[in-house]
């Protein structure tokens, strides 16, 4: 551990007696500023949580930062001589940080730790370095989602999906790209963590027929004159673990880094928002396609996806009554003198449902899609993320 201090001018011998008090006096007023701003620092080792929450690091110092202390010296007085200053060690190229998140750790106050490793990629050894209390782990409740099949002809596509309602009208809709953003932007740099963020889960806007379909019976799925302004509307929502509770999708965002073959972790099923991943080599190489056709990795960002339908319409309620008329021409029935009546009350009726996907040939309940828009605005099916290699020149200070 480097412990930083802020050195003073010490070891004065011999000195005026005034000139001590004096001295001394200034110390003190001096000590005094500069304590009140002390800080603390600390460096990690191997670390743990104790029952209460508190980080314990076994071999780790902690030192108070000292404060200058000003001594006034008379005129000719010799200076003693002050140490170098030390030089600083540059990090070791091949050094990089991995974080392994929602470790289970009953310790925790919430049961849950990040832990932040300090790794070389040549050697592929780790050496813990922190341990963050972490939030958010615990398993969620599934939505409630209720499983009905389209109940119209579909067909389903990579990114989309259609329904044929009646003859003539057809409802679709297509997967949107995900906005994920990334930092630093534009490019990384070898070994330095990136935070990759996405977005709040997404839920499309409906897709609905227009104009209205009539005599057609949704029930049936065919013609009849006792329904009308019937309207069909699907739309795509994002989902992400634990849902949906039949088939769930594996994270919020899974990402393939495109990592060289000794980088590490290869991909990442995440199931926040916020991911890091470090890169241990540069993008050199890489299709030109990030910001400024830039060299990028290539990463994929996998979102998953379910499709939400619901439809209205009206459906005739159709009686009759018997109304007196007294004319012996009108029969109602079985009764002279009354005429029938014929009464039509359309009523507003509804249904809804999430269509299970491998209905219509999809692996999952859900559909995998990997369409972003990347931080320049371009949708694409690759997150082109350019990383640069940054090495530092050490000179006397």
């Amino acid at each position: 551990m480097k412990i930083h201090r802020n050195r003073g001018v010490l070891g004065v011998s011999r000195l005026d007696a005034k000139l001590v008090i004096a001295s001394v006096i200034g110390t003190l007023l001096v000590v005094l500023l500069f304590v009140a701003g002390g800080t603390v620092r600390a460096e990690p080792g191997k670390c743990h949580l104790d029952p209460s929450g508190t980080l314990i690091c076994e071999g780790t110092e902690v030192a108070t930062v000292q404060p200058t202390t000003v001594v006034t010296l008379p005129p000719g007085t010799p200076r003693p001589t002050l140490p170098p200053r030390p030089t600083r060690t540059p990090t070791p190229w091949g050094l990089y940080t991995l974080t392994t998140y929602c470790v289970a750790d009953p310790s925790s106050p919430t049961g849950f730790v990040n832990l932040r490793y300090s790794c070389n990629h040549i050697t592929k050894q780790c050496t813990l370095v922190q341990v963050i209390i972490a939030a958010n782990c615990a398993t969620p409740t599934p939505s409630a989602i209720k499983v009905k099949p389209l109940p119209c002809p579909a067909g389903f596509t990579r990114d989309g999906i259609w329904c044929l309602i009646g003859w003539v009208r057809r409802a679709e809709a297509h997967i949107p790209p995900v906005p994920i953003t990334y930092q630093p932007y534009p490019r990384g740099i070898v070994t330095d963590p990136m935070k990759f963020t996405a977005p709040g889960l997404i839920v499309q806007s409906w897709a609905c027929t227009s104009p209205q379909v009539d005599n057609w019976n949704p029930h049936t799925w065919g013609y009849d004159e006792d329904y009308r302004n019937l309207f069909f509307c699907i739309r795509w929502r994002q989902i992400a673990w634990p849902d949906p509770s039949p088939d769930p999708a594996p994270a919020w965002i899974r990402y393939v880094w495109d990592e060289r073959t000794w980088g590490t972790p290869q991909e990442d099923a995440s199931r926040q928002q916020v991911t890091e991943h470090a890169y241990v080599t540069s993008s050199a190489q890489k299709p030109e396609n990030g910001p400024g056709n830039l060299p990028a990795y290539q990463v994929q960002a996998h979102s998953y996806w379910v499709i939400d339908w619901q439809m209205t319409w009206e459906h005739a309620f159709r009686w009759m009554d018997c109304r007196k008329t007294n004319s012996r021409a009108d029969t109602c029935d079985g009764q002279t003198g009354y005429a029938t009546v014929r009464h039509v009350e359309w009523r507003p009726e509804s249904d809804d449902g999430t269509a299970d996907l491998r209905n219509y040939g999809a692996p999952h309940f859900y559909a995998d899609s990997t369409l972003v828009q990347v931080p320049d605005g371009r949708v694409l099916n690759v997150l082109p993320v350019p990383v640069i290699e940054v090495q530092g020149v050490i000179g006397n200070p």
